[in-house]
């Protein structure tokens, strides 16, 4: 009787391209996990950036306003004084619809135009709704 030690060549290969088949197919998973998070990332920021915007337009008694570039891929906050802060959207995300004239205006009180952003990562999308009354939420 022969007694076997180890692996041939052909077993050693499969076992190979198994387990490539496998790492390949983490990598894509692991890819559409990483755009999610970047996009609901990215939404959050933008639905705090409008509550803190708001939250300014209160504080100071004047009007704040959030300008949108879809072609720039950046939002920017102003007031009466100037520019309060401008981000832009992380690499991969796009804005997919804005609101008319591409801004959102808060008021003295609180109140704001109607308005929803759209962002987009390949086939997922978040949007970030305002309200008449100021209020910012996630959907």
């Amino acid at each position: 009787m022969h007694a076997s030690r180890g692996f041939t060549l052909f077993e050693t290969l499969v076992g190979v391209a198994l387990a490539t088949i496998v790492a390949a197919m983490g990598g894509l998973r692991l890819t559409e996990v990483l755009a999610s998070t970047r996009l609901a990332t990215a939404a959050r920021t933008l639905a705090t950036s409008l509550r803190l915007a708001r939250g300014r337009a209160l504080a100071s008694g004047g009007s704040v306003e959030a300008r949108f570039d879809a072609a720039g891929r950046d939002y920017e906050l102003h007031d009466g004084t100037g520019t309060l802060e401008v981000r832009a959207l992380p690499r991969g995300i796009l804005f997919a619809g804005l609101p008319a004239r591409s801004r959102i205006v808060f008021g003295a009180l609180g109140t704001a135009e109607n308005g929803t952003v759209t962002l987009v990562a390949g086939a997922r999308s978040r949007s970030v709704v305002v309200n008449q009354r100021g209020r910012v939420r996630l959907q």
